[in-house]
């Protein structure tokens, strides 16, 4: 014991002193800056980066540039073939190279529109724009000759130029700096005083688009509807502008909800069936809109916006009247969208029964100023939408059952065959997989009757002991077929083998054989129709779940439909792969079917009782569910070849049942051996006693192929017997 342990020790010494090698963590390794500072109170900046980025398969980094009252970025792009931005996102998307170089160049547009007298700027040298930290640094700030500095302060704890992240110098016009350390997220800011008024003369920022006049008054009906009009006096302030006029005001807007009656002072201009007007740009319009927006869905609430974020547009005086019908629940939402302070420009006045709203502002405001007024819809005042998006649901569901009825039309194969007539082309697993039961040691044992029937092998019983031995090969029968005889008959001697020796070593064999045939199934599946079976399947789905959330606000129990509604899909769907299994023979399965039938039933009502009135059409929307789901489940698209054989052993499991005792009296009078062959595919296909039923009763000839110890053939009264000892022999899979 104390040598294991010496052992353990001295190995744990020697592995101690192996080197780690741990992944150097993302970092900017050089960053270079050139920015110049106009008198216009805009920077141009130019970031040349260098970056070091794990090894992955994608990497992403957001863009953290200003975006505040003190500065406003714009104008960004990006200069890389490994790199690209998304503007949308502000994200910069790299591809796998670990070692990254890119230009970055944007504007700084500061003190936009809050005061064009501030003579001092703060520029944060610290803060990296991909928001990681940097190795080495290196900036020159070049100011305009106009702009006459009269102080300057290196801000990171120090000042006088003194900075332990490094060193900034002037040189003429130009500012310096040098970082000494990683800049790891540090604050270091550049404050530079000018002369008094040095910016006095510089022009200060402009929207694309301003309102000098814009009067609102929004009339809510009973039925929640808005009747609306507006007036306005707008003007462009950009040539690069293509304004819109949004007249949903927000939301809810198309599909949500639809415009009636529009009426516009401008006969020049009309709205989009959107909702848009396109203002012109050459000239200022001063407008009067009339329309109506009525509901198309059960919204819950209308957000009116009065703001017009569209065009980043200043407002100098706003104007909005608000009528209810009764005393609604609504709210207010003023503030700054870049500081995301309240905004105290605007005032709200409501009357004394609740019942009208004056809102209207006291100041200009700007693109960044957001103004809106939040209406919730009482679940009372909802319109009914009888025949919109509930008949419509209905109709669908009716569809796709209609669907899935002619799909399982066009997975049948029409060719009759002769009444009695063996399956040809497809041994019994064959069959058994083609008419979806399962597989098992039962169904190999099954083969290997079959081939005794077929004369491919003689079976000979001495005593306790049964013995395969080959009579010749199977020539025209499948790989894996051949494959499983050559494995079976490798565990004896290569041509003979005995069923201990099968019970031995049989398991590897067995699995092998059953994958292989699963595999040879594919050749017969149609994957485009095993798509279509899927696709339906899921639409299936969907007529319940939509009509449901379209009724959902016709009661208060929203969350017990939504439990029921839920509760009442996943039993459809257990209720079709039960009817799957019940297919393939698992008898076991049928009681569970029953239950989940009646709790069907029960969930079904439980959901049609939340409604008053009951919703038809919901119902019928369920009960397409269910059958479409019966009908598919259970069905496995086949291409035409396995069509044609599957159509073979589904006939004549019929005819054995159908067939009159004259003719299969006139099968065995032709083939004497019709009995022998037909017994491993009625063992696979779960019609064992009827063919003991229909075949027991008549004078069964000897197997010639199934022989004693003495060479004499066995009667049919022993294949009972061999194949339970065939299966008991192969491993189950």
């Amino acid at each position: 014991m104390r040598k294991s342990l010496g052992i353990l020790i001295a190995l744990g010494l020697c592995l101690s002193f192996l080197p780690v090698h741990a992944e150097e963590p993302a970092a900017i390794t050089s960053r270079i800056v050139e920015a110049a500072v106009h008198a216009d109170k805009t920077i141009t900046v130019t970031e040349t980066l260098r970056l070091r980025l794990p090894e992955h398969e994608a990497y992403e980094l957001f863009l953290d540039l200003p975006d505040d009252a003190e500065a406003q970025a714009g104008d960004v792009a990006i200069l890389s073939s490994q790199a690209v931005l998304d503007p949308q996102w502000n994200q910069v998307k790299f591809n796998r190279d670990q070692d990254v170089q890119l230009q970055l160049n944007y504007t700084l547009r500061c003190f936009q529109d809050d005061d064009a007298q501030r003579d001092t700027f703060l520029l944060d040298l610290g803060r990296s724009p991909l928001d990681l930290p940097v190795e080495q640094m290196h900036a020159e700030i070049q100011f305009d000759p106009g702009l006459v500095r009269d102080n300057w302060i290196l801000d990171c704890g120090q000042s006088g130029g003194q900075c332990r992240y490094g060193t900034g110098k002037w040189q003429d016009q130009t500012f310096v700096f040098d970082s000494t350390e990683v800049l790891d997220y540090p604050t270091l800011d550049l404050i530079v005083h000018f002369d008094e008024e040095t910016f006095a003369q510089a022009q200060s920022y402009r929207w694309p688009s301003r309102y000098s006049r814009w009067h609102v008054e929004v009339e809510v009906l009973p039925q929640m509807d808005l009747r609306v009009h507006q007036e306005l006096e707008w003007t462009s302030q950009s040539s690069e502008l293509d304004p819109m006029l949004d007249l949903f005001l927000g939301w809810p807007s198309y599909p949500d909800a639809v415009l009636k009656d529009v009426m516009i002072s401008d006969p020049s201009l009309e709205a989009s069936e959107y909702g848009f007007i396109r203002l012109p740009q050459d000239k200022p319009a001063d407008l009067t809109l009339d329309y109506q927006i009525e509901l198309a869905s059960h919204a819950d609430q209308w957000h009116l916006n009065f703001d017009d974020a569209m065009n980043d547009a200043q407002i100098d005086e706003l104007d909005v009247v608000i009528r209810l019908p009764q005393e609604l629940e609504f709210r207010t939402d003023f503030y700054n969208s870049r500081t995301y302070d309240d905004l105290n420009k605007v005032t709200l006045e409501v009357s004394e029964d609740g019942r009208l709203l004056h809102l209207y502002s006291t100041a200009g405001l700007s693109g960044d100023d957001r103004v809106s007024v939040e209406i919730d819809i009482p679940h009372g005042a909802q319109r009914r939408m009888a025949g919109g998006p509930t008949g419509f649901w209905t109709m669908f569901g009716i569809g796709t059952l209609l669907a899935s009825g002619l799909f399982r039309l066009m997975n049948r194969h029409s060719k009759q065959r002769t009444v009695g007539e063996l399956p040809s082309g497809i041994n019994p697993l064959q069959a058994a997989l083609l008419t979806g039961k399962p597989v098992s040691a039962k169904t190999l044992a099954s083969v290997i009757v079959n081939w005794a029937a077929r004369d491919y092998i003689e079976i000979q019983r001495e005593g306790r002991t049964i013995r395969l031995t080959r009579k010749r090969s199977l020539i025209h029968q499948p790989e894996w077929e051949k494959q499983f005889l050559r494995s079976l008959l490798a565990l004896g001697d290569g041509n003979t083998v005995t069923l201990d020796e099968i019970r031995r070593d049989s398991a590897s064999c067995v699995q092998q054989a059953c994958r292989q045939a699963r595999l040879e199934k594919a050749q017969w599946q149609h994957k485009g129709l095993t798509g279509l079976r899927w696709l339906l399947i899921g639409l299936s789905v969907l007529p319940p779940v939509m009509i449901t959330g379209v009724l959902l606000r016709q009661t208060s129990l929203e969350g017990i439909v939504i439990m029921l509604s839920l509760g009442l899909t996943a039993v459809t769907i257990a209720l079709g792969s039960m009817t799957a299994a019940v297919a393939q023979g698992r008898k076991k399965s049928r009681w569970p079917l029953l239950i989940l039938g009646f709790a069907w039933l029960i969930l079904l009502g439980s959901v049609l009782i939340c409604f008053v009135p009951r919703e038809f059409p919901l119902g019928v929307g369920y009960v397409c569910l269910l059958i479409t789901q019966l009908i598919l489940w259970p069905l496995t698209p086949l291409n035409p070849e396995g069509l044609r054989l599957r159509q073979q052993a589904v006939q004549w499991g019929k005819d054995l049942k159908q067939m009159p005792d004259a003719k299969l009296d006139d099968w065995l009078d032709r083939d004497p051996d019709y009995a022998f062959k037909s017994y491993a595919y009625a063992q696979t296909l779960g019609l064992g006693a009827l063919w003991e039923k229909r075949f027991y009763e008549r004078i069964l000839p000897s197997l010639p192929t199934v022989v004693d110890a003495s060479g004499q053939p066995e009667r049919f009264g022993v294949l009972d017997e061999l194949i339970g000892r065939l299966q008991d022999s192969l491993a189950e899979v």
